[in-house]
């Protein structure tokens, strides 16, 4: 792997979206890499993410360990949360190394009419980056429920930004 001082940024945008209508999921829709501890990440191609339901409050960890970190379940109407996809690298390593993935989750705010990623959890390791961020603004009318309501189900507002040309991670 080569090393490059720069920063931790994504070398493309990842395209982040819904894997598919009424799903849960998100995914990659574009072939990306990324740049972590000066180390840029081998090609990710277009996959589905991990689930929303495995974000933690705070971590990740090295090398991707989430042990003993609360996860954040039900988001309740009337509130906003912002999940943060982040790529991790292993800090050694070879050229052949496969980068993990893992959410961070920001704490629930009362809804604003206007998504916003300045909520979001960025607590990042050296060799870790923000891929993106995923904004979930809930009006239903019941709680959404990671990993079970669909991303475009009625009155679910769901933004996906990548983060790339946007100088970084927040």
């Amino acid at each position: 792997m080569q090393d490059n001082f720069v920063g931790n940024v994504c070398l493309a945008a990842p395209g982040l979206a819904i894997t598919v209508g009424t799903s849960a999921t998100v995914k990659y829709a574009n072939t990306f890499r990324f740049k972590a501890n000066g180390r840029i990440s081998p090609s990710i191609t277009t996959a589905a993410t991990p689930s929303l339901l495995t974000a933690v409050l705070n971590g990740p960890f090295v090398n991707g360990s989430t042990t003993a970190v609360p996860t954040k379940t039900t988001l309740a109407t009337g509130y906003t949360r912002t999940y943060t996809l982040v790529g991790t690298l292993p800090i050694n390593g070879t050229a052949t190394v496969t980068p993990t993935y893992s959410w961070l989750v920001s704490p629930d705010t009362v809804n604003s009419d206007v998504p916003t990623i300045s909520g979001a959890n960025t607590q990042l390791n050296n060799n870790q980056t923000a891929i993106g961020y995923v904004n979930v603004i809930n009006v239903s009318g019941s709680d959404f429920t990671p990993a079970t309501t669909a991303l475009d189900a009625a009155n679910v507002t769901v933004t996906y930004v990548d983060n790339y040309g946007i100088g970084g991670s927040l």
